[in-house]
This record gives structure tokens, C-alpha cells and sequence, in this order.
């Protein structure tokens, strides 16, 4: 090797340290300029962009917001948010898995379903299922045993035993669930599709109007004695009876609102009926999809009963529909 060569292959092995260690400067500059001072910010995160444990609790927390306040157009605009087009059918089946789980989020997921148009049978029944509370079961108290105490005149006196009274505990009554409306015929599969049933919650021991019957005549429908109630096979109106905890007939306002958010006045739906009237109901008025509730109390709701009949898939036909409210207490 000649001298030239030696002296090139000795810088090379110089040069080699100095090289590795710029190297890893940059590499640990790099990393403090990152870290330090232009750190990564995320910002405008969306919604949908969260993990779907997330967006679960983001569901559930929309759907407890909703049964407090029962603002569906608010509710919406937040599941909007996750820019999902099958968020009713999530819904569903989030509201399923939790009552399977027995997760009491399942009534209020399967509340604010049904509310959004959900026509499912299992839903329904999630949504109308009262979760009942849980009581404390009473902590058993020790009682005393008796001692023997030596008297020093050679004689055995025992004392007198002494009980501490415990207190029986006080039994709390958990409110038996409430049973759903009976569906005349099955709902929602036999009802139009643009029928929705919003029951309502309340807290243990308030009053509210619950829809115990609900019933659908289609267009000369000749079953579950249609022909008979009234209105007859061409009738076009919803017939409402209020009942109170008895069963007995009661009376109350109507609370119905239409579309645009107003309520409807006596010229829309009539004044109550007495009872001497034919219709053996307390209103009646044309079919229509406004959102029927009883007014002075929390009350579960109705809407959407259109003149559509379900058999001949018309819509404008003659048909009919019978809702019994009843004043019951949570």
C-alpha cells in the first residue's frame, strides 16, 4: 500500500466518529425541536373522529340529554355530529347489547331509537322497561352474650343479661315495571310506518299520563270489531279516552303540536266531549301526524297517525285510530 493510499484511509477512519456523532445530534435536535418547541397540537377534532368506545359514551350521553328534555330536534343535530347514515340502526343495536348486559343506559338508547323512527318490537319494549332501584340490605348488629361475674364472698351471682334492640329494617317498595300499551293489532309491523310512540320518565312516585291501549282501524277493516267502533268502516279521525288510576273516565286538556312547533287551539282538535256524547271518547279530530300528549302531567306520546292504510299501501284512505290514556303513578 502506498503512502497516499494509507494517508486517505486514515482520515476515512478520522472522519468516521465525527460523522456518527453529528448523526445523532441531528437525530436529538430533531427530536427536541418536535418535542419542545413545535410540539404537534391537534385541534378541530370532530365527533366522528373518535375512537367508537367514545362514540358509544358520546350516544349515551345524548340519550340521557334527551330524556330530561325530550328536544328531538336537539338530539339529532348531536348524532348528526358522528356523521353516521345508520345511526338509527346503531342505535338499535347498542340499545339490544346493553339490555342483554343488563346496563340500565339501555332504556334511554332505546328511547331516543324509537324516537328517531326506529319501528322495532324489541326496541319498544327496551324503551318502555322501568329499571328498578336498588335497596341496601340491612347490616346484621351483634348482640350482647351474658357474663358471669365472681363475687368475692364465695357466691355466684350472674347478672342480668342485657339486650341492645335492633332495628328491624324498614322495607322499601321498588316500583313493579309498567307494562306497555297494548297494540291493537301488533305495532309497529301492522301500523303505518310513520307512526312513533314516545313513552315518557318520571321519577318514582310522580304522576303521568301512560298510553295503556292503542288501537289502528285500516280502510274498511273488518277485524278486531272495527266496523263497530265509531266513525265506522269510512271514518278518518283519532279518538282519545282518558281514564284515571281507577279506569274510570276522567277529563284533562290535550297537549298537540304540529309541525312547526305550535300548538294546536280549539279550532284545530275541538273542544272535550261529555261524556253522553257517541264517540264514548273525551276528543276527536281528523287523523293527522301531530304529536298527540295529555296536558297536566308528564305524558308519554303519540304522532305521526296519518290517512295512510297499511293494507292497501294508499296514502289519503280512511282510517282510524284509538287512544286510551291512563293518569298513573311512577
Amino acid at each position: 500500500m502506498t503512502k497516499p493510499q494509507l494517508d486517505a484511509r486514515v482520515l476515512i477512519i478520522a472522519f468516521i466518529p465525527i460523522v456518527v456523532l453529528g448523526l445523532i445530534a441531528g437525530i436529538v435536535i430533531g427530536l427536541w425541536i418536535g418535542w419542545m418547541v413545535w410540539p404537534v397540537q391537534v385541534a378541530n377534532v370532530d365527533v366522528s373522529d373518535l375512537q367508537r368506545v367514545s362514540q358509544e359514551e358520546y350516544i349515551v350521553l345524548t340519550a340521557h340529554a334527551y330524556a330530561y328534555d325530550h328536544d328531538l330536534p336537539h338530539a339529532q343535530e348531536r348524532l348528526a355530529q358522528l356523521n353516521d347514515p345508520q345511526i338509527n340502526d346503531r342505535l338499535a343495536l347498542l340499545a339490544k347489547n346493553y339490555a342483554a348486559e343488563n346496563n340500565p343506559n339501555a332504556t334511554h338508547v332505546a328511547a331516543l331509537a324509537v324516537a328517531l323512527g326506529v319501528q322495532d318490537i324489541e326496541i319498544a319494549r327496551i324503551a318502555a322497561t322501568v329499571t328498578p332501584t336498588a335497596t341496601l340490605k340491612p347490616t346484621p348488629t351483634a348482640t350482647s352474650t351474658p357474663t358471669l361475674t365472681v363475687i368475692p364472698s364465695a357466691t355466684l351471682s350472674p347478672t342480668t343479661p342485657t339486650r341492645t334492640p335492633t332495628r328491624r329494617p324498614t322495607a322499601t317498595r321498588t316500583p313493579a315495571p309498567i307494562a306497555g300499551p297494548q297494540w291493537i293489532p301488533a305495532f309497529p309491523t301492522e301500523w303505518p310506518g310513520g307512526v312513533k310512540y314516545e313513552p315518557v320518565y318520571v321519577a318514582s312516585g310522580q304522576k303521568f299520563w301512560h298510553l295503556v291501549k292503542a288501537q289502528y282501524c285500516d280502510d274498511n277493516d273488518d277485524r278486531n270489531d272495527c266496523p263497530n267502533l265509531p266513525g265506522g268502516s269510512t271514518g278518518t279521525g283519532i279518538y282519545i279516552m282518558l281514564r284515571d288510576a281507577g279506569g274510570g273516565r276522567t277529563s284533562a286538556p290535550l297537549k298537540v303540536t304540529k309541525p312547526d312547533g305550535s300548538r294546536a287551539t280549539e279550532s284545530d282538535i275541538g273542544p272535550e266531549k261529555s261524556s253522553a256524547d257517541m264517540c264514548n271518547c273525551n276528543y276527536t279530530y281528523l287523523a293527522n301526524d301531530w304529536r298527540v300528549q295529555v296536558d297536566g302531567a308528564s305524558s308519554d306520546t303519540v304522532s305521526g297517525m296519518g290517512l295512510y292504510s297499511v293494507r292497501m299501501k294508499l296514502p289519503q284512505a280512511h282510517v282510524r285510530y284509538f287512544l286510551t290514556f291512563q293518569l298513573m303513578t311512577r
